[in-house]
């Protein structure tokens, strides 16, 4: 009887176990209060009552909790950003709740340390990922705080080296170590990129595409049933930290874990926020500011990235209408034109079509049930001159212009690409090549962007070369100034075969916007396409992107037979390359340096000046606690020192003045010969009336240095504040006429721009 009735238990726990799935989350620190939802969803039954048995992987040392997930190792991670970077790319995680509104992330500094700006030259002790891809991070781009002006250490992990004054400043978490200096006393100050607009969730529980597409229903039961944890353990905070301490072996006491537990609270915001919701626009905003501090390259698209927008997404699959379908039964096949040379948009290799858009014409050919066959040409006027003839149905890239449109339809634009211009390394870089007049600038002949160029720079002498390659070797060369193309295909070429000699020196504010063109004659066949370009989503485009921006292009041409005779000269190319490539860095360095600097003072020269005021313009019109002045700076009778004394005493007063400024300025302002005795220094976070006390000190320092041969020499100063959305040159005008105040006044002074 005994027996039957353990065979009957047995008989019912398999039919009901049959309906759980098993399903891990990788949490990215150890067991606290932090992880609260999780864990009373798990052990009040919840995650059970969903279908889910639940495994917790507490972090260990090592682990990549993003790594693990894309590798579908853990079905679900948590991070603390809705978006993760890696080399510049972001990786494709789909976010599917968020739990902390805003971070707890923040620096805790020494008392005195009050600002970012005042972590310069100080000791940072942090992460690799915080310093990389936080809002700490950001804060960091932000103020200008690096590796060359500050020193930053390895994460500890403990309190200990800022209670011994070891480090300035360390990244802490509001919901830990503050409570651990609080019970110690310990003084201290915080800074919160919160307060300067780096606005960053945290607790993000996300999980790769796949699993989100596959396993929706899954996904949705567990965001549910840790949402119902995560209520629960807030209303029974008491009760959850008993069971992490007796049965999850947290080593917090009580206190710090209550400490903990209230200012999660207060992070979730759940007086504003649902349980578990997701900030889209949020996240948005924060791809914005990845990419300005450069941390996101600039081909990245954030693309869909919550959840319930993937899954939704992935329902929505391609349907044809029933003329369509005729259509494509009659067709059997379409025939399609490409540009041979545009590597790693598209080339061709071998009679192959390769490159992003081939990917993409594949990813089509697999919907319409047709197949889509190659038309081989050597150049893009050829596949141009083709699509005319109708000898080809599409062009699978191309941009729109008034002289195709007679031939073709266009679809929706499906890559958007910014326009650059290549040039040989010493050359400057160009904010507007508007000012390029004259300059020969090469396009490919029968691009799109020749007439658009000539029509939006007539000053400049645009050219039509035969191809990327060529008109690269004509920049190279010195045959022509500079070359345009966007980013994709010239960042390849210049990494594949020119890295040392070319460099992108401008980008340009147009966009190659490039589409599907399809045959005018046809319209049902371009109706088809414009079908498939909606249809096709950013994952798609950023895997195709990813495989073949981010890998060097293979020659397929080259004879295997033949490979094997050329190791031993390849090896010497090598040798002789590394050598070359290590001279020209040097020499471009040097070229870099020189022509950013004043030859007489080594300070910084006009041009590079000029660029520094309108990057500060910029940041003020960008953000709005953002304060940043300048002071210009005249040697007071001057023209006697040169005329009794003679140039070569006037340049010698120049050069020590110069070494006056370096030593009383911070590293981080940027001081500049306006021209002869002129001088201009840019002072970033510093308001006006900061920006007054620097200059009195930088006067009196002056006025008590002793110059040989001519005793003691004085400088008026004018000073004034950049305001927002006015012109650089409107600025610079206005202390300019401080500066002439200050001399007009007697000399030997300083004067603001609000006296004049």
């Amino acid at each position: 009887m005994i027996r039957f009735f353990i065979l009957f238990l047995a008989c019912i726990s398999t039919v009901f176990g049959a309906n759980i799935e098993k399903v891990s989350v990788q949490l990215d620190w150890k067991y606290q209060f932090e992880y609260a939802g999780y864990v009373a969803a798990k052990e009040k039954g919840y995650y059970r009552e969903a279908g889910l048995d639940v495994e917790l992987r507490e972090y260990r040392e090592g682990a990549d909790v993003i790594a693990d997930v894309l590798s579908r190792k853990s079905t679900y991670g948590i991070y603390n950003s809705s978006i993760v970077v890696d080399k510049g790319r972001i990786q494709p995680i789909v976010l599917m709740a968020t739990y902390l509104q805003h971070s707890p992330l923040v620096f805790i500094t020494q008392k005195g340390i009050e600002n970012p700006a005042d972590l310069i030259g100080k000791t940072i002790m942090g992460t690799n990922n915080e310093f990389k891809h936080s809002s700490l991070s950001l804060l960091l781009s932000h103020f200008n705080l690096t590796s060359t002006n500050s020193r930053f250490i390895k994460q500890t992990f403990s309190i200990d080296p800022f209670v011994r004054h070891e480090v300035d400043a360390m990244s802490a978490y509001r919901s830990n170590q503050l409570y651990e200096l609080d019970r110690l006393k310990i003084a201290y100050e915080i800074i919160d990129p919160l307060e300067y607009g780096f606005v960053v969730n945290a607790g993000n529980l996300f999980t790769s595409h796949q699993e989100a597409v596959e396993h929706s229903e899954r996904g949705q039961k567990f965001i549910d049933a840790t949402n119902r944890g995560w209520k629960y353990a807030l209303e029974h905070s008491d009760e959850i930290i008993d069971i992490l301490k007796r049965k999850y072996g947290v080593k917090k006491s009580y206190e710090a874990l209550r400490y903990e537990s209230t200012v999660i609270k207060k992070l979730m915001m759940t007086d504003l926020y649902k349980i578990g919701e997701t900030n889209g626009e949020l996240s948005l905003r924060l791809f914005k500011q990845l990419l300005y501090a450069g941390i996101i390259q600039d081909d990245q698209k954030l693309g869909q990235f919550l959840f319930q927008d993937v899954v939704k997404s992935s329902k929505n699959t391609f349907q044809l209408s029933g003329a369509e379908r005729n259509y494509l039964l009659q067709k059997k096949k379409i025939t399609m034109c490409v540009d041979p040379e545009w590597y790693p948009l598209e080339a061709i290799r071998e009679g192959k079509h390769i490159g992003i858009a081939s990917d993409i014409m594949k990813n089509f050919e697999s919907k319409i049930g047709i197949p889509i066959e190659l038309i081989q040409t050597s150049t893009w006027s050829e596949s141009l001159l083709k699509a005319e003839n109708r000898q080809c149905d599409i062009l699978s890239l191309a941009a729109k212009t008034p002289e195709r449109e007679k031939y073709l339809s266009f679809t929706s634009t499906y890559l958007a690409v910014p326009l650059v211009m290549v040039t040989t390394m010493e050359k400057p870089f160009t904010e507007n090549i508007h000012t390029l007049n004259g300059k020969k600038v090469g396009v490919v002949k029968g691009y799109a962007t020749f007439k658009r160029l000539k029509r939006l720079y007539p000053s400049l002498n645009i050219v039509e070369v035969e191809s990327v390659s060529d008109g690269l070797k004509k920049v190279e060369n010195g045959h022509i100034y500079g070359y345009i193309d966007n980013l994709v295909v010239t960042s390849s070429y210049i990494q594949k075969e020119y890295t040392g000699s070319l460099k992108v020196s401008s980008r340009l504010e147009e966009k190659d916007e490039l589409h599907v063109a399809v045959r005018k004659d046809e319209p049902i066949l371009n109706e088809i396409f414009e079908k498939l370009v909606i249809g096709l989503d950013d994952l798609t485009l950023q895997k195709s992107y990813n495989r073949w921006a981010s890998t060097i292009e293979h020659v397929a041409w080259i004879d295997r037979a033949v490979i094997g005779k050329i190791v031993f000269v390849i090896f010497l190319l090598l040798v002789a390359f590394i050598w070359r490539y290590t001279l020209l860095k040097r020499y471009n360095s040097r070229l870099l340096e020189i022509s950013i600097t004043d030859k007489l003072t080594g300070l910084y020269n006009r041009q590079k000046i000029d660029e520094k005021l309108n990057e500060e313009q910029r940041k003020v019109n960008r953000y709005r606690d953002y304060y940043c002045s300048i002071m210009m700076i005249d040697v007071d009778f001057f023209k006697n020192i040169n005329d009794t004394l003679g140039h070569q005493e006037g340049d010698s007063v120049l050069r020590k003045l110069a070494e006056v400024m370096k030593k009383s300025l911070r590293e981080t302002d940027a001081i500049g010969r306006w021209g002869g005795e002129e001088f201009i220094v840019i002072l970033p976070h510093t308001s006006l009336g900061e920006a007054e006390q620097v200059a009195g000190h930088l006067r009196k320092c002056v006025s008590e240095y002793p110059f040989e041969s001519i005793g003691f020499v004085t400088i008026s100063i004018g000073v004034g504040e950049f305001i927002y959305d006015e012109e650089v040159h409107e600025c610079v005008k206005r202390v300019d006429a401080a500066l002439y105040k200050a001399k007009e006044s007697g000399r030997n002074r300083v004067i603001s721009s609000l006296h004049v």
